[in-house]
């Protein structure tokens, strides 16, 4: 219920239908996340107020960061025609500035975030070994915060370079798969609006 008037305030054009299909996505990502950010012997105390929440450390905020990353997307295909199997293919023929680092690294540089978002399969292969799901929640909640971070940071809708900004649109799209790859192993559905 609580999830479900948070929704209805931010999106009043959602259905009652829409409502409640995306305020479930909400609240069981809420309590999922929640369960799974403690190691195993860590006493729980369950507090609804801070599992809802859409900033910190929880499952909607890792849910909104994916959306994030589906509305650039889609607001880049809309405006430029560019659907998202066109970005990659696009990409060998442009020049790679945007991934090039120079001495003074950014920890908010693309390369940073790809190759964070690359990781995945090494922490699901040491969370399952370990049986230590909180590192694969811990690792999601840091992927999600960097990409937070690189979106304040760098345009990609705004970019006026094409290659900068296709590079960086690529970008996007790799580390939202990794990050919904990462919420569907926690049994957490990205919604389509937040």
């Amino acid at each position: 219920a609580r999830a479900s008037t948070e929704v209805a305030r931010r999106n009043p054009e959602f259905s009652d239908e829409e409502c409640r299909r995306t305020a479930r996505q909400i609240a069981v990502a809420a309590i999922r996340y929640f369960m799974l950010k403690f190691s195993r012997g860590k006493l729980i105390v369950f507090d609804m107020e801070e599992a809802l929440s859409f900033e910190g450390e929880t499952g909607p905020y890792l849910q909104y960061a994916a959306v994030r990353a589906n509305k650039i997307l889609a607001k880049l295909a809309e405006r430029e025609g560019v659907a998202e199997a066109d970005l990659l293919t696009g990409l060998d023929g442009l020049a790679a500035d945007e991934l090039n680092q120079g001495e003074e690294a950014d920890p908010h540089d693309l390369w940073a975030l790809v190759f964070e978002a690359s990781r995945l399969d090494d922490v699901v292969e040491q969370t399952l070994r370990g049986l230590e799901f909180s590192i694969l929640a811990k690792y999601t909640f840091g992927l999600a915060q960097l990409f937070n971070a690189f979106y304040h940071r760098r345009q990609v809708l705004k970019e006026e370079d094409e290659a900068r900004r296709r590079w960086r649109a690529a970008g996007v799209a790799y580390v939202r798969d990794q990050l919904t790859r990462a919420l569907d192993l926690m049994g957490i559905a990205v919604p389509v609006r937040m």
